[in-house]
């Protein structure tokens, strides 16, 4: 399991929204096309006929969906920061750690990253 998996399971975007906004990153970098990124975001899905792949409308709105939460999500930030439930510093720590290429990681690092967001996290919300 990545740092990302993991965190996915803390936040507000789902699986299947984190793999459709992934295949869109692609879409919108021109290495595949929006139709094979509704075809790869229907693999593994449990509603709908399985094997049939997602209609492009439907792709189109968990991306949107995926969007949507991670907007709220920041905006939810700046509210914390405007009550003074959180400081800036310690945001910026965060967006820092998670910023300083944490996609590649070993075990062991992915493990130390974990617990340092843990901590952190725990002291952004007083």
């Amino acid at each position: 399991m990545t740092s990302l998996d993991r965190l996915v399971d803390q936040s507000s975007i789902t699986r299947r929204q984190l793999e459709s906004l992934i295949s869109y990153l692609r879409v919108s970098a021109g290495e595949i096309k929006l139709k094979d990124a509704a075809s790869l975001a229907s693999q593994g899905r449990t509603r709908g006929k399985q094997g049939k792949p997602l209609t492009i409308g439907s792709y189109c709105r968990t991306v949107h969906q995926a969007r949507t939460n991670i907007r709220e999500s920041l905006v939810t930030v700046v509210i914390a920061l405007l009550l003074g439930v959180t400081r800036v510093e310690d945001v910026r720590r965060l967006f820092e750690l998670v910023g300083a290429g944490s996609h590649e990681l070993t075990d062991e690092e992915a493990e130390r990253f974990m617990r340092l967001l843990d901590v952190l996290l725990r002291r952004l919300v007083m």
